[in-house]
């Protein structure tokens, strides 16, 4: 097994390389580890985050994907100030090399891209007052409460945005709703605040996968190209080409960019961009062609390359994360009712059942949800639909 300071004069040298080209960054702490470890950061988000069910199967699937060799250079690296990195120790001297200026490219990301800047940087401090806090309350409310509450907490949460400053806005989004309104006790609405903060943080990160990826992924090529021999070079270009989606089209669209206008309007592209921005700007017909990126019309029975299609169809992945698009009708009255705004997009009742199950457990009054040509709705006799 390699030891971390093997790896020591390599981490300089990419550093130092990165440092040329323009980029900047925290410090950073590398550390050496086996696969579980960084499956089981990875599936929580953050080391030391609270104790939930729902993080034990995000980790029995990663390992799984480990074993089945689809995560063979598995890489974790956290926006915090200082970063922590994570290295496999079951990787190759070789993996683990492009592994660290991989790294270097996300820590570059971190520091200056716009939407970055205003991330809590400490997070991995206040997930573990966070995970502390609901300990404390287990032992004041009971844990079978307590552990209630955070299921209804987390099925709310992914409806954050991160990005959004309008406070109108924000407020036909159920969680910020619930957090301003729901008839809450203090404890509940301090643990509705800690999941909502948790959830911003990563839903950050969910909303700059491409480019975040594609970044550290170009970066990456462009450092390694100048430090391995020609037979090294030719192992990770093939490397390069199979890594999954977003690392490969964010990686196109910043080598487009490159190759197109130079390196200075990359490096803009990384500050000032977002994956909504990034497509954009940078997909164009003949990126959709080569990256095989298509619209599937079922009643057509075939594909579309269709440029605003192919856009349109990743930045609405991009803007509700594969969540249902469901909005507050605000209003001051006792019953809350919520509208589904993608109507061509049918919904199953069961998850219907079980996401206003939640959200009427956090209100205490009638919820009802306007979709699928229906109102759906729950109330203290249950579930029901007309």
């Amino acid at each position: 097994m390699d030891s971390l300071q093997r790896y020591a004069p390599i981490i300089e040298r990419i550093e130092a390389l990165a440092r040329s080209r323009g980029l900047s960054f925290d410090p950073v702490y590398f550390r050496l580890t086996d696969s579980d470890e960084i499956a089981e950061v990875a599936s929580m988000g953050l080391p030391n985050r609270f104790i939930h069910w729902y993080w034990g199967g995000a980790y029995k699937e990663l390992v799984a994907q480990q074993n089945k060799e689809l995560f063979s250079i598995l890489e974790l690296v956290l926006n915090t100030r200082p970063s922590h990195a994570f290295l496999r120790a079951g990787n190759t001297y070789l993996q683990n090399v492009l592994v660290i200026a991989h790294v270097f490219g996300h820590l570059d990301f971190f520091k200056n891209n716009h939407w970055y800047r205003k991330s809590n940087k400490n997070m991995l401090n206040e997930a573990e007052l966070h995970a502390r806090l609901i300990r404390r309350y287990e032992g004041k409310h009971g844990r079978e409460k307590v552990e209630a509450l955070l299921d209804a907490l987390l099925t709310v949460a992914t409806t954050v945005n991160a990005f959004e400053r309008d406070p109108d806005v924000r407020r036909r989004r159920l969680i910020y709703f619930l957090e301003e309104r729901a008839p809450l006790e203090d404890y509940e609405r301090h643990l509705l605040q800690s999941v909502r903060e948790e959830a911003e943080y990563f839903d950050l990160i969910q909303r700059t996968h491409i480019i975040n990826e594609g970044w550290a992924t170009f970066v990456e090529a462009e450092l390694l190209r100048e430090i391995l021999d020609p037979q090294e070079w030719v192992s990770i270009s093939v490397q390069l080409s199979s890594r999954p989606a977003p690392y490969t089209i964010g990686y196109s669209l910043f080598k487009a960019i490159r190759d197109g206008r130079g390196f200075d309007a990359a490096l803009d592209a990384r500050t000032y961009y977002e994956d909504v921005m990034l497509i954009q700007d940078a997909l164009t017909e003949e990126l959709i062609r080569r990256l095989d990126i298509f619209v599937y019309d079922p009643k057509e029975k075939q594909k579309s390359y269709d440029v605003q299609r192919v856009r349109d169809m990743l930045i609405d992945q991009k803007e509700h994360k594969g969540q249902p698009h469901v909005e507050v009708e605000v209003g001051h009255h006792r019953d809350l009712t919520l509208v589904h705004r993608d109507e061509e997009r049918k919904l199953e009742a069961k998850r219907i059942a079980l996401f206003l199950r939640a959200v009427h457990s956090l209100w205490r009054n009638p919820v009802r949800l306007r979709a699928n040509g229906k109102v759906y709705s729950f109330d203290r006799r249950g579930f029901s639909s007309t």
